[in-house]
């Protein structure tokens, strides 16, 4: 049995690092590590820590995603005007394509991910540190794109960019925003559609998850739910604000402090 504080801690990790540009899956198994967390099942646990942030990102964009699904089914009577002119559909079906990669990558590689080593995290947060640093420059792109103006060439590619993100350290909503920065698309929208495509993405790894666990610890799971939820509104709301601001690019300075300090330890502790 361990103290309850330890679910609480990492079910905050969860919350703060799904949303904020700096790697949950990667912070996670950092803090599982240095907490000594186990439990006769962490599956349940981490599964439950994904449904909470899963459950915030929803209640945060609820509005886009009605309208999302309200445009794509009315608009599959005339797409060719759907797709021009409806705002709901545009993002339903860049959704759809945006989440193609990161579908055919997660099915193909999600029993090898859990087996990177821990000195691998520290050099992937230094990958996206260096990612996010590079968004400073992306305001002196003179024409912003919007939900019309944003191909769907575009919207594949950011796709791809969240794709790569399924390895620990390297951050989804870092190398999706990012990338949606560097396209040209402007803040407002890059924030939404990031978080957007999360749901999909976040909702299949719970779904993959659920065939591998054999027990489940209530306890824990409702701990990390709660934690995860009420966190995670905190952390997408303050993601958000400090992304309008054109600070974004402040996280790679974490990112890059702590990759090199995760890179330090452990291959240090490996010579030891």
């Amino acid at each position: 049995m361990i103290e309850p504080i330890k679910p609480i801690i990492l079910g905050f990790v969860q919350a703060i690092t799904e949303f904020l540009p700096v790697s949950s899956s990667g912070h996670l198994r950092i803090a599982e590590y240095f907490l000594g967390f186990k439990t006769e099942n962490i599956l349940s646990f981490e599964i439950a820590l994904h449904f909470g942030t899963f459950l915030a990102t929803v209640l945060i964009f609820r509005n886009d995603i009605i309208n999302a699904i309200k445009g794509f089914f009315l608009g599959l009577k005339d797409f060719k005007n759907a797709s021009e002119n409806d705002e709901g559909f545009r993002i339903a079906f860049m959704v759809i394509i945006a989440s193609i990669p990161i579908a055919i990558v997660g099915f193909f590689l999600e029993k090898y991910l859990n087996d990177i080593p821990m000195h691998r995290i520290g050099l992937n947060l230094i990958i996206t540190g260096s990612i996010l640093l590079l968004t400073k420059n992306t305001d002196k792109i003179p024409i912003k794109k919007d939900v019309f103006s944003t191909t769907y060439y575009n919207v594949f590619i950011i796709g791809v960019a969240q794709a790569l993100a399924v390895f620990p350290g390297i951050s989804r909503s870092g190398m999706t925003i990012s990338v949606a920065l560097f396209l040209g698309l402007n803040r407002d929208f890059a924030g939404r559609f990031s978080f957007l495509i999360s749901l999909p993405a976040i909702f299949g790894a719970l779904i993959l998850s659920l065939k591998d666990l054999k027990s489940f610890d209530i306890y824990y799971a409702v701990i990390g739910l709660i934690t995860s939820f009420v966190f995670g509104i905190i952390a997408l709301k303050f993601l958000i604000s400090f992304l309008k601001r054109g600070k974004f690019f402040h996280f790679g300075f974490y990112c890059m402090i702590v990759g090199i300090a995760v890179y330090l330890y452990f291959t240090t502790a490996a010579v030891n």
